[in-house]
């Protein structure tokens, strides 16, 4: 079971897809930063090198970030009503810096070593 801040995540990913902001797969990503709507490129922990290099490729083109989820395209996919998803593209701006705030925050969390304070 994913912890706390992963939930929000997934749950913000699954929100984004029932706003319209979410396109998931490589043609519809592919698709949103042609018509110049991706703002910022997902990628599943473990999505294949050619997923992985189609995405860069992606990013590159829009000048886009791109970050890579702390889920698997099966946990991604449940999230956001599809099968296996590992490559998804966040269309408004606003949802693509609430999804970037979220993973930082996970990072920080992650590298940050237990702190213990005497009262």
């Amino acid at each position: 079971m994913p912890h706390n801040n992963n939930d929000k995540i997934l749950s913000f990913l699954g929100l984004c897809k029932k706003a319209g902001a979410l396109e998931t797969g490589e043609e519809r990503v592919s698709l949103s930063q042609k018509k110049g709507k991706a703002k910022l490129i997902l990628t599943a922990s473990d999505a294949g090198e050619n997923t992985l290099s189609k995405a860069a490729q992606i990013a590159d083109w829009g000048k886009l970030p791109i970050l890579t989820l702390p889920f698997t395209k099966d946990v991604i996919g449940a999230a956001v009503g599809t099968r296996a998803c590992a490559i998804l593209s966040v269309t408004t701006a606003a949802m693509a810096k609430a999804v970037q705030e979220k993973l930082t925050a996970e990072n920080a969390n992650k590298d940050e070593p237990e702190q213990t304070t005497a009262i």
